[in-house]
């Protein structure tokens, strides 16, 4: 073999490992990041997470609310029930049957008296939606016969968690209110 044979061989040699070399080398660099769409996949989808957490949550605060005032209206129900035991009437004071109820109830004050302290420690507070116009209503007939006790919306319907599966939708307001009544009391 001449020598430049010799050189020839040692210069293609030196050519195929640096060629490797830099391949090997490029592989290396291209495998230590995410590329700009794999890192935007991963943002998409922990942003599709989050989004189903929220609402998730949301509804879940929602059905705690609806079981607050579930709680709270059947207590203020079964006071009168009881008030009725005793008195052989139901209370008579609130919003007369034919009256408007507005924003009965919303603060701390005792809207039906007679039920506090001896039937109810206090009666309980409206807790609000975020506008503010959400209140319990008491309505009576003017001999105390009957009665209604609910949960009103001014205007609009009450939010849907409230209304599925709920048996207690008042017949005279459809789906602004729903509560408890005397067997003649669901005209009021």
């Amino acid at each position: 073999m001449s020598h430049g044979h010799q050189q020839y061989r040692w210069l293609v040699g030196a050519s195929i490992l640096l060629t490797r070399g830099r391949q090997i080398k490029g592989i290396a660099r291209y495998r230590r990041g995410f590329t700009i769409v794999e890192l935007l996949i991963v943002i998409v989808v922990i942003g599709i997470l989050a989004a189903i957490s929220i609402v998730a949550y949301s509804g879940i605060q929602d059905r705690a609310r609806y079981s607050s005032y579930r709680s709270d209206i059947g207590n203020i129900n079964k006071a009168i029930m009881l008030y009725a035991v005793d008195n052989g009437a139901y209370p008579t004071n609130g919003v007369p049957a034919g009256g408007v109820a507005t924003n009965v109830g919303t603060g701390t004050g005792n809207f039906i008296s007679g039920l506090t302290p001896t039937y109810l420690s206090k009666i309980p507070d409206t807790q609000n939606w975020s506008n503010g116009a959400n209140y319990y209503a008491y309505i009576w007939s003017a001999n105390g016969a009957n009665y209604k006790i609910i949960r009103v919306v001014p205007s609009g319907s009450v939010p849907a968690v409230e209304l599925i599966g709920n048996i207690d939708i008042d017949p005279t307001r459809g789906n602004r209110s729903w509560g408890y009544w005397s067997a003649g009391g669901s005209g009021l």
